[in-house]
């Protein structure tokens, strides 16, 4: 089985042949032949992730959890009520100004480029496709299969013709590029005379097999939407990226942060936030609210499956923050931020 999971990592599929735009000689962030982290840390290579996987003991997670779809959302939330709803993993639904965003979308059995084996998820998405409003903007922070499912792009593209805003090189991934958006750090686009968001920089790396390590860039998003400032984090490790982004952007009123992946730490820590470091970017961020993500769907780190909710309270508390400051959601719950 293992042998198998190595052919996942080794293919070079789902990358699409069509001519892109190449606009990466131009950014700041790329050197030869690759994109890097403004901190350096040891190389996310094949053969440390072979040598990790093989040497880990990972925890025994569940074969399935049922969970109870969630209620059919709003078509539009308007004003600058913000209206969240959890489908899973790093997968929300924001409603807020008129706009229906979905960040980093995946309803695929599998975090894979293998329909049959990989990373395969332990409950169903907790709101049904067909019951996802008109999708306007979708958010894709990065190439990993965890984070840009293409099966699941290509339906809502299909149903929704929605924006696609994402970091450079991404776009030659999606088959249909018309409405897909490529971006640097710290590079904008304007919606909207009242709706701006930004890529911004954070910790971690891509590729989506053993020959395309980091050619695309990874990031996160700040969308500033009427009065409000929402930080959606896609994946990170943690760095100096977060005051950075407060000093650029002011304060946060809602932020989304990856509290899960992280064991091993000798090998998860340079691209994977924990708790306890999760606490810090929410409070680095001077984030008016947090709300946890990327835990509990696919087990593609070494453990338990409950243990990232259970140290975000004791972290939380550790901090001396309310309870409320830094939150997770049920599967499907929607949440209005104050």
């Amino acid at each position: 089985m293992r042998l198998l999971f190595l052919f996942c990592l080794l293919s070079p599929m789902n990358a699409c042949t069509s001519t892109v735009e190449d606009r990466r000689e131009k950014s700041p962030n790329y050197k030869d032949g690759v994109f890097f982290n403004v901190i350096k840390g040891e190389g996310q290579s094949f053969w440390r992730y072979f040598k990790m996987r093989f040497t880990t003991d990972y925890a025994e997670w569940p074969d399935w959890v049922e969970v109870p779809l969630g209620a059919k959302p709003n078509e539009k939330v308007f004003g600058d009520e913000v209206r969240v709803t959890f489908i899973n993993h790093a997968t929300f639904l924001i409603q807020t100004g008129g706009y229906n965003i979905l960040t980093d979308p995946i309803y695929s059995k599998r975090a894979s480029p293998l329909s049959f084996y990989g990373y395969k998820r332990v409950h169903r998405p907790a709101i049904a496709f067909n019951d996802l409003p008109k999708i306007d903007i979708v958010l894709i922070s990065h190439d990993h299969y965890d984070h840009l499912d293409l099966d699941t792009i290509t339906k809502i593209i299909k149903r929704d013709n929605p924006k696609i805003y994402t970091g450079l090189r991404v776009k030659k991934h999606i088959e249909v590029k018309k409405n897909v958006f490529e971006l640097d750090w710290w590079k904008s686009a304007k919606i909207s005379d009242s709706f701006k968001l930004t890529f911004v920089e954070v910790q971690h790396f891509s590729g989506r097999s053993y020959f395309d390590f980091n050619t695309t860039l990874w990031g996160g998003f700040v969308l500033e939407i009427g009065s409000k400032k929402i930080y959606f984090g896609g994946d990170s490790g943690y760095g100096p990226h977060y005051k950075k982004t407060y000093e650029k952007f002011g304060k946060m009123d809602l932020a989304f942060l990856p509290i899960g992946a992280y064991a091993p730490r000798y090998f998860m820590g340079h691209a994977h936030l924990d708790p306890k470091q999760a606490v810090q970017a929410h409070i680095d961020l001077k984030s008016g609210k947090s709300i946890g993500m990327h835990y509990g769907t696919f087990p593609v780190s070494a453990e338990p499956r409950e243990e990232p909710e259970q140290l975000l309270k004791q972290e939380t508390m550790q901090a001396q923050l309310k309870a409320t400051d830094f939150i997770t959601l049920e599967l499907g719950e929607s949440y209005l931020v104050d």
